[in-house]
């Protein structure tokens, strides 16, 4: 899954995760407050919210360092032609090349490769 930052509305993504920690947090030492003061102040945390959403997965997009990863797989390869002329005529050649669980390891690092 890639890094979703949402909006807004922090109805989705990292910035819901946010502002439901913030109501969490923050709501209860409200203590009693009218609709309309709670709404204001609700709409405020989600502005809050997505700000802080975008901030952290912009510096993670930015500054994040990918390394150790490794992975196996098999290698499979064929060869074909004809051998050089030796006494003037050659010979066809097919041989194949079977490697099994062959380790690779990563060769950048990661740069591009977040979401």
């Amino acid at each position: 899954m890639g890094l979703i930052d949402g909006d807004n509305t922090a109805e989705s993504g990292m910035s819901k995760a946010i502002y439901d920690q913030l109501r969490f947090e923050l709501e209860p030492a409200l203590g009693e407050i009218s609709k309309e003061n709670l709404d204001a102040i609700q709409k405020l945390w989600r502005q809050l919210a997505s700000a802080v959403a975008r901030g952290v997965i912009q510096h993670i997009k930015t500054n994040m360092e990918i390394f150790g990863i490794q992975t196996r797989g098999n290698v499979n390869a064929s060869v074909s032609g004809n051998t050089s002329p030796a006494s003037g005529h050659s010979h066809g050649v097919n041989l194949t090349g079977l490697q099994s669980n062959v380790v690779f390891t990563q060769s950048n690092d990661g740069t591009g490769h977040v979401r």
